[in-house]
């Protein structure tokens, strides 16, 4: 039994000389995840944000009411508080009329970035009225959306700022492209027969009250990052197996030339377009602001294209330029892609495709400013 017992030694000195490796390339943030374990942390930190992502709502992704959570990678590490009714925001009670609605996804939310420095948060403060925001993140699109503001469009606002992210708004609830990446997510898509509004769930979706998964793999994956500075050398070398450059510096994933401003099918049009009018019934006589929102990808798609406004003939921007002149109601549409600054590297987290705290505060200054410039919404007298 004595080769037993060597082998074990030498395995445990394998592993210590790893753990003191890890530990040393991690402080001098020499790898692509530099985090510190939460078991060496002397601060209080709250669960991870995974465990305060529900799927139990008729519109899928949401959170958890009356709760606060981490989320963390390797260029941000926050916390996300949400209210009494799971939205990150301070409470909604005892609102006034003059409260703004804010639908949208990630972007909306303020993923990655502090509650102060996201748009949302930073729009408040120099409109002088309350922003209610209805953002989530997990693949939220349109039709959940406008599932969102039917279920809570009696609180009381005068009217919305509704974020339109052509990157992903035009497959998030595409059913013939998720069917082939998970069918047990609890989320709504357009129905195919009939209304498209009328959500279509997979038979196999099971609501869930967190995003994390419960099996022996999750536990000990949950060990080591909590317990081991190794986890950082081991998430390293998996982003760099798998090529996962959303999660590095150099952001190559979005050299793609695919964008969903120029490149969605006539359906998915048809349906953001359908989203949007439900949501545009329901308001009534609000007035209604859309924000098209460039990724970086579409950014980078549009400075190559011979006919860089190629994407305004497209279907579904012909609506919005269309749906100012038709409705009953105010409605404006500003297009952020109009508004660049100079170095629109910095609207993006260096590890992911989110605005930054500059992006975000880039957005809320083009956003204010042209809701002031063009008088919409009723302001306080002292922010016109």
């Amino acid at each position: 039994m004595s080769w037993i017992k060597a082998v074990t030694s030498i395995l445990i000195v394998i592993i210590c000389t790893f753990e003191l490796g890890s530990f040393i390339l991690t402080k001098y943030k020499l790898l692509l995840v530099n985090q510190t374990p939460s078991f060496y942390e002397s601060e209080k930190h709250f669960p991870d944000i995974m465990y305060g992502r529900t799927e139990r709502e008729i519109w899928g992704a949401w959170h958890s009411s009356n709760s606060s959570y981490r989320s963390v990678d390797s260029c941000f590490d926050i916390t996300m508080s949400f209210n009494e009714i799971g939205a990150r925001d301070d409470s909604f009670s005892n609102l006034p009329n003059s409260s703004l609605f804010l639908l949208g996804d990630s972007f909306a939310e303020g993923f990655g970035v502090e509650k102060v420095e996201t748009s949302e948060y930073l729009i408040e403060q120099e409109l002088g009225v309350p922003i209610l925001n209805f953002g989530a993140s997990g693949s939220i699109g349109p039709l959940q959306e406008y599932l969102i503001y039917k279920n809570y469009n009696h609180l009381p606002h005068q009217g919305l700022i509704i974020y339109v992210l052509p990157a992903n708004d035009f497959h998030d609830n595409d059913a013939k492209i998720w069917k082939n990446i998970d069918q047990t997510r609890f989320r709504p898509y357009f129905n195919e027969v009939g209304d498209p509004l009328i959500p279509y769930y997979f038979p196999s979706a099971i609501p869930r009250d967190d995003f994390q998964i419960s099996s022996s793999f999750k536990i000990v994956k949950n060990i080591i990052k909590d317990y081991f500075w190794s986890a950082n050398v081991l998430r390293t070398i998996l982003i760099l197996a798998r090529d996962d450059t959303k999660l590095t510096t150099n952001n190559k994933s979005f050299g793609i030339k695919k964008s969903y401003f120029y490149d969605a099918t006539h359906l998915q049009q048809t349906n953001l377009i359908s989203a949007h009018e439900g949501i545009l019934k329901s308001a009534n006589d609000r007035d209604v602001l859309f924000v098209i929102i460039p990724s970086k990808i579409d950014i980078n798609r549009w400075e190559n294209e011979p006919d860089r406004d190629n994407y305004k003939k497209q279907l579904w921007y012909s609506y919005f330029e269309s749906v100012q002149e038709r409705v009953t109601q105010r409605v404006s549409v500003l297009n952020l892609l109009e508004h660049l600054p100079a170095q629109t590297d910095k609207l993006f987290l260096t590890c992911d495709g989110h605005w930054s705290p500059y992006g975000n505060k880039w957005a809320s200054d083009v956003i204010t400013s042209h809701i002031k410039n063009n008088n919409f919404f009723k302001l306080n007298k002292k922010n016109h």
